[in-house]
């Protein structure tokens, strides 16, 4: 049985308004300014989305394009995060917490979205999921990568930039 268009769409802005809600408290509640930035950011990706669900039409052309723009944000943060914050990065354990959150809200709305584009019959409303499904696809490995980059630093370092230790 096909699902309501209106339907969809009305339960979608909700699942991104209450992602936009958790960010947000997220980064008030940061304790790093490293977390902080990544929750606003994301925070900001929700709203694009509201935008794009009430328009019924994405403003970028591709999944990857969407991406491309958080993942630009998203490593200029990391990348301009001074030494020191991220030696203390690992401290951050109600930091960490929160991103494990993130992690479950963003599992919850590609499902929703799954869920949502195979049940459609509205050829709009099927772009659209699956569309938002690989954003949140996205924001999911990002939220991971995150984690371990605080949670475990130096680990980060050697799987993220491919480093090796010889005997030698």
């Amino acid at each position: 049985m096909a699902t309501a268009k209106q339907e969809i769409l009305k339960s979608a802005i909700r699942l991104e308004e209450d992602g936009r809600a958790f960010y947000r408290n997220a980064a008030a509640g940061a304790a790093s300014g490293l977390a902080r930035r990544m929750f606003e950011s994301l925070a900001a990706d929700e709203t694009d989305h509201i935008r794009w669900i009430e328009k019924l039409y994405p403003d970028v052309q591709s999944v990857k394009e969407a991406n491309q723009h958080l993942y630009a944000r998203l490593k200029k943060i990391f990348a301009e995060a001074p030494e020191e914050v991220r030696r203390e990065a690992g401290l951050t354990e109600s930091d960490i917490e929160a991103i494990e959150g993130a992690i479950g809200m963003e599992l919850k709305s590609i499902e929703a979205y799954e869920t949502w584009g195979r049940e459609s019959d509205d050829g709009q409303v099927k772009k659209l999921c699956e569309t938002l499904t690989g954003i949140e696809r996205f924001h999911r490995d990002l939220l991971q990568n995150s984690k371990e980059y605080l949670d475990r630093t130096e680990d980060w370092f050697t799987q993220e930039e491919n480093w090796s230790f010889d005997g030698g």
